[in-house]
């Protein structure tokens, strides 16, 4: 073999090695539980804290309801996959399968946070096969720091799905821990 054909091989396999390095990695260290991969698969990551709101309690850190909405956007029904449940999973709300411009969700009876509970879901347009279609696998984590409740939101996206948090729906009193988040997924 010449030195050139050498050369060029040698280039052409170190510009696969980013994608060999990539292949079933995520990024920011969010666990992939959907599958095992050997391919180039595109996942998108963030996080949201969620805004406080107290209500009108008088119960102090405890046990709380956690609801967990979706809206469907993604033009067919979704479905739920649990991953990480800490608490009692009390059912999933109906219509389910979610069908397209709904919302649905479910909701969790979750203990006190000592000092951080989640949840860990995704919604997906094919349960059958979530790593290879539209999929968002969220991980909600509540906290107790120093007898006060927060929050946060972290996403991971699959396929070429577009997460997003409401904000403006979603909230969690600082006071009881009780929880209400509301993503889309388009």
């Amino acid at each position: 073999m010449t030195s050139n054909a050498k050369r060029f091989l040698a280039v052409s396999l170190l510009s696969l090695t980013p994608s060999i390095a990539l292949a079933g990695q995520i990024e920011s260290g969010f666990p992939d539980f959907l599958s095992t991969r050997d391919e180039y698969v595109s996942v998108r990551e963030g996080a949201v804290q969620l805004p406080t709101r107290k209500g009108e309690s008088v119960q102090s850190i405890g046990p709380a309801l956690e609801n967990l909405f979706v809206l469907n956007q993604t033009g067919v029904n979704i479905s739920l996959g649990l991953q990480v449940v800490t608490g009692t999973f009390n059912g999933v709300f109906n219509p389910y399968p979610v069908p397209t411009a709904n919302y649905g969700g479910f909701q969790v009876s979750a203990p006190a946070p000592a000092p951080l509970i989640a949840q860990q879901y995704y919604w997906t347009v094919d349960p059958a096969n979530p790593a290879g279609t539209k999929t968002c696998v969220w991980r909600v984590e509540v906290s107790d720091v120093a007898g006060t409740c927060s929050a946060q939101v972290f996403f991971g996206t699959y396929g070429g799905a577009v997460c997003t948090v409401d904000a403006a729906q979603s909230f969690i009193d600082p006071t009881t821990c009780q929880t209400q988040i509301v993503t889309v997924i388009q």
